[in-house]
């Protein structure tokens, strides 16, 4: 039984693709098989053509420019080199200096801790506002007028995140006098403050 080659080992063997053992048995098989000699035959007379027509244009387009154009078009690649060169060296410039100065940073901010004055511990929400209910009189009691609204004091958020359960102390604000009692958390920062009458 012979094994006949398709087109595609046919050209590679035309082309010198294969190792030397198979384009040793594609030559003798070629030399034995008469359909693919044939098939040989065919491929090898595309490509020579092929090659042909390819050189051809090659000297055609060539010859069919003008010497003056030729001229025009190598005076004006000549006179791009000079701005081409410019932004090559504007763009490194840049990169350069990226690389090199120094980057800026913001100083941190200080951060100014309160005195803090130890008061006993209460553990207490910090969305609970706090009430102040005035003693009624007996006056005011039979009176018909409305009664006063509750003082009520809010503490004010430190950050964003919400508190589960936090310490209230009360803290001495430096050189101020005023007092204020601040939630801290079970880290130990600071969450919410309100100011003490």
């Amino acid at each position: 039984m012979r094994e006949c080659w398709d087109e595609g080992g046919l050209r590679a063997y035309l082309d010198r693709e294969l190792p030397l053992e198979e384009m040793t048995r594609i030559a003798v098989h070629v030399g034995g098989c008469a359909e693919c000699h044939a098939r040989y035959n065919e491929l090898a007379g595309r490509a020579a053509r092929v090659a042909a027509l390819m050189e051809a244009l090659e000297v055609g387009a060539v010859a069919s420019a003008p010497a003056q154009r030729r001229w025009a078009l190598r005076r004006r690649s000549r006179a791009a080199r000079p701005v081409a060169t410019a932004i090559l060296a504007l763009a490194a410039a840049a990169a350069l200096a990226f690389v090199l100065l120094p980057k800026r940073t913001e100083a941190p901010k200080p951060v100014v801790a309160p005195h803090v004055v130890p008061v006993r511990p209460v553990m207490q929400q910090a969305a609970a506002p706090t009430v102040e209910t005035p003693e009624p009189s007996p006056a005011r009691a039979k009176s018909p007028r409305r009664a006063k609204p509750p003082n009520v004091q809010y503490y004010l958020a430190l950050d964003d995140e919400p508190i589960d359960t936090g310490v209230v102390m009360r803290v001495a604000l430096d050189g101020t006098g005023v007092q204020a009692d601040v939630i801290f958390d079970a880290d130990g920062r600071p969450r919410a403050i309100r100011t003490v009458k």
